[in-house]
C-alpha cells in the first residue's frame, strides 16, 4: 500500500461530487489525485519555494527607456526631477526602496554641464 492511499478516497469523492461544468476544478482534483498516487507531492512543493535566508541579496534591475524622440515637446526629465530638483527622486527612493537614476541628454541642469562630458577630451 502506498503512503498516500489513506488520503486518496477524500479527493476522489470530491471529484465525483463536482459538477462537470467546473472544468478547472476537475483538472485540479485530477492533478491532486495523480500526485498522491505517485507519492512525490512533498518534493514538488519544496521546488516551488525559495529559501529566503540563502537568497537574501537578490537584485532586480529594470531599465526604462523614455520616448523623448517621439514626444519632443514633452519634458520628461522636468516631470521626473520636478521643480524641487533631486529631492523628489530621493523621496521616491526612500519610499519604494528602489534606486532611481536619470541618465542621458537633458538629465543635468544647465546646457553647459550637459554638453561638457560629450565635448571634452578628458576620459572619465
Amino acid at each position: 500500500m502506498q503512503p498516500g492511499n489513506k488520503y486518496l478516497p477524500e479527493p476522489e469523492a470530491e471529484k465525483d461530487s463536482l459538477d462537470p461544468s467546473f472544468a478547472h476544478a476537475m483538472q485540479l482534483q485530477t492533478a491532486e489525485i495523480e500526485k498522491t498516487q505517485k507519492g512525490d507531492s512533498e518534493k514538488d512543493d519544496e521546488e516551488h519555494y525559495l529559501d529566503l535566508f540563502s537568497h537574501w541579496n537578490m537584485k532586480l534591475k529594470e531599465r526604462v527607456l523614455i520616448p523623448a524622440k517621439q514626444y519632443p515637446k514633452f519634458k520628461f526629465v522636468g516631470k521626473i526631477l520636478g521643480p524641487q530638483g533631486i529631492y523628489i527622486v530621493k523621496t521616491l527612493q526612500e519610499e519604494t526602496g528602489a534606486k532611481i537614476s536619470v541618465l542621458g541628454k537633458g538629465s543635468v541642469r544647465g546646457k553647459a554641464k550637459d554638453e561638457e562630458p560629450r565635448k571634452g577630451a578628458d576620459p572619465i
